[in-house]
């Protein structure tokens, strides 16, 4: 049934509504979107009819005990499926999801990141995702979303970002070569909108999604919508200066927060330690410099070197005055952190106990609220099929309007 501009607009509202609070009952649904009950119970009603929703049971409002009792309503599993893609320095993954983020089929291919010239090429990255799409055929995916290694620009269909390779990756090849609807959107904001569509229980609060990377951004889910979407700026938290005398970033700035915390100054400053240091477990564990990756600096770590400490333990130290100050400025009732370096459990305490640690300000104030998400090659590629299903079932959005 071919819905009105106004239908799909309340549809919306509710869906996202479920996805976000569920399980939520429809006069919830009703006080929370301002839309009226008999308009809620009509939409949900063909919602149910398309297996997209089912009623969970009957719960007694807490606020009347001997009121009518509220039938809850919840996304239904396996309604539809999606594919996830997420391009990345360190790999390119695949995976196939139902419309709750349930992932059934995941492949991640590994990447040579300092020679991406040769190892990744537009055609490599396409045969790859048409071959992943084969292996899900009997699924019949919806579409495809793309999470980016920088910002999507629509009007050219191509990727924002000051890395040579990726602002020539030729990203409006896939809409040539591939049959599915496709959703292009930077990776943090993708994971940002993942973690309110598929945490459970309902994750609409505002919060703030912090990426520790190569590089580092942060994204801010506001009021159920993701902040400053057309602002290429905000977000760009690894530009923060944290000592202004610091080390010379390549934005031009000293002492820019990724010049202490970010993968890729790290791994710098370890092969600066491989080269000079005769003492560094690093030279046990690779080569050749080159070689070092985040993984490496995280083995050499655990095995105490006292150097790489020092590097880590610096980065986190600048990570948590960071965090403190996102906590004065920003209305948000948690900071999810996310990044391989807190694969290291030491790290993630060291995290912990110095946002603990930090001044409260007014005693009534409770310390900020600090998660920390566990990190794998296939968190990107999950959050681009959020994405996809944000747009593609949730919006009901043309992704040729999308782009074009």
């Amino acid at each position: 049934m071919k819905l009105t501009k106004n239908q799909q607009k309340l549809r919306f509202k509710i869906l996202d509504k479920i996805y976000a609070k569920g399980p939520i009952s429809r006069i919830d649904i009703s006080k929370e979107t301002g839309i009226t009950p008999a308009t809620v119970s009509e939409i949900t009603g063909n919602m149910i009819q398309e297996n997209l929703i089912h009623e969970l049971g009957e719960v007694v409002p807490e606020e009347s005990k001997s009121g009518r009792k509220k039938i809850l309503l919840g996304i239904s599993s396996k309604h539809s499926f999606y594919i996830g893609t997420e391009l990345s320095p360190k790999y390119i993954s695949f995976c196939l999801t139902d419309n709750l983020g349930e992932i059934f089929k995941e492949k991640t291919i590994q990447l040579n990141s300092s020679n991406l010239e040769e190892t990744l090429t537009e055609d490599f990255y396409i045969k790859e995702l048409k071959d992943f799409l084969s292996s899900c055929e009997n699924y019949s995916p919806k579409g495809i979303g793309v999470a980016l290694p920088g910002h999507f620009d629509e009007k050219n269909i191509s990727i924002i970002s000051n890395n040579s390779f990726w602002k020539n990756f030729n990203i409006k090849a896939l809409l040539d070569n591939l049959p599915l609807p496709i959703y292009f959107e930077n990776n943090v904001k993708c994971m940002t909108t993942a973690e309110r569509l598929f945490a459970f229980p309902g994750n609409d609060d505002n919060f703030i999604f912090f990426h520790v990377g190569r590089g580092m951004f942060c994204s801010y889910m506001y009021n159920g919508k993701l902040y400053a979407k057309k602002n290429y700026i905000v977000g760009e938290i690894g530009h923060i200066v944290v000592q202004p005398d610091g080390e010379l970033c390549e934005c031009g700035k000293r002492g820019c927060l990724q010049t202490y915390s970010s993968e890729s100054w790290i791994i710098k400053k370890c092969q600066i330690l491989f080269d000079n240091s005769e003492i560094t477990y690093l030279r046990q564990l690779v080569t050749d410099k080159n070689k070092i990756t985040i993984g490496t600096v995280l083995n050499a770590y655990s095995l105490g070197d006292t150097s790489v400490i020092n590097i880590l333990h610096s980065a986190i130290k600048h990570l948590s005055i960071t965090l403190n100050n996102l906590s004065m400025m920003i209305d948000a009732n948690k900071i999810i952190v996310h990044g391989e370096l807190f694969n290291e459990p030491i790290l993630r305490d060291l995290l912990q106990e110095s946002i603990n640690n930090s001044i409260s300000l007014l005693s009534i104030q409770p310390k900020q609220y600090i998660m920390i998400k566990d990190y794998n090659n296939h968190n990107g590629a999950l959050a681009a099929a959020a994405f996809c299903i944000s747009k593609n079932l949730i919006q009901l959005t043309d992704p040729i309007e999308e782009v074009l």
